[in-house]
């Protein structure tokens, strides 16, 4: 293998079989970078075809665009559908990763906050007309958004709102840990953080305050949904979870509404404009230019209003 083969094979922006089109996605076995066209759906995540050659099939493929694959691998008798459907919403192994990062410090500032209103104060995003803010405007601090979904309680334990972090922390813990491992955490932090700024921004600009994991959770439901879009039980499975959940949400956190409906547009967003873009003829460059505008000018707004 030559130098310059080698470089194109690690460089992590490019297919490493076809260096000229722009991914996002990795092969979750060797972690090499592959487009739609060498995306092979396995049954948690994607492999590339020399990982599915090696492992003697057990995965479908799934060509983008119904292009014909230059090296379509043989493959074996594929597992069912309903395998690899509660494979991929099954809860994952133990094990580092942003998504346990995550949840455990939301568990834990829950806790603190359960004792003590500091969390709330420091780190929720919420309007400066509560009268609780330790600066002026909180809207204008702009790291609230993206802590704001690590804060649930504001000083004092109660049952409901105990029982509402449970099932967010339970439902976060059966769509983030998946999604990282099918995305990368590159990607995966970037979903997370624009569906924070985009949800509590829109919390900020009607009820006035954040919900915690409200608005990362249903980011989370909204990008698996454009992962798993060409897989009908797949689909359908996550439009279940994110009924469920929008059910609860409404029953027991009552205003928690555009949070998680901006959660889903930044999240389900994001990732849509990073895997369509390159299809579009679009540099690397300008779904990120587009996310970051979204979020800014969300942040703006909100901001505007504390000044209005």
């Amino acid at each position: 293998m030559s130098d310059g083969t080698r470089a194109l094979e690690t460089d992590p922006s490019v297919c490493y079989r076809h260096p000229g089109r722009q991914s996002w996605i990795l092969c979750q076995r060797c972690g090499r970078t592959v487009c739609p066209e060498c995306q092979i759906l396995a049954p948690v995540g994607v492999h590339c075809p020399e990982c599915v050659a090696e492992t003697a099939g057990g995965v479908s493929w799934r060509p983008a665009n119904n292009v014909t694959p230059l090296e379509k691998p043989k493959r074996r008798r594929s597992r069912p559908t309903a395998q690899r459907v509660q494979s991929l919403l099954s809860p994952p192994g133990v094990g580092l990763s942003a998504s346990s990062v995550i949840l455990g410090a939301a568990i834990v500032l829950w806790v603190i906050g359960s004792f003590s209103t500091l969390p709330f104060r420091w780190l929720a995003v919420f309007s400066s007309s509560f009268g609780l803010a330790p600066l002026p405007f909180p809207e204008l601090q702009v790291w609230r958004y993206l802590t704001a979904p690590l804060v649930y309680s504001s000083g004092g334990f109660s049952l409901p709102g105990a029982v509402f972090f449970a099932l967010s922390a339970v439902f976060f813990w059966f769509s983030a840990p998946q999604l990282e491992r099918m995305l990368g955490t590159r990607t995966f932090l970037l979903v997370v953080a624009v569906a924070s700024v985009v949800g509590n921004a829109a919390m900020v600009l009607t009820t006035g305050f954040s919900l915690g994991l409200t608005p990362i959770v249903f980011g989370c439901f909204a990008a698996l949904l454009v992962t798993v879009w060409s897989e009908p039980q797949l689909r359908t499975q996550i439009l279940v979870m994110i009924g469920i959940n929008l059910l609860l949400s409404l029953v027991l956190g009552g205003n928690g509404l555009a949070a998680l409906i901006g959660g889903m547009l930044g999240g389900g967003g994001a990732l849509w404009l990073l895997r369509t873009g390159p299809d579009r003829g679009w540099k690397v460059r300008t779904p990120l230019l587009i996310i970051g505008a979204v979020c800014v000018g969300m942040i703006l707004i909100a901001g505007f209003r504390a000044l209005t």
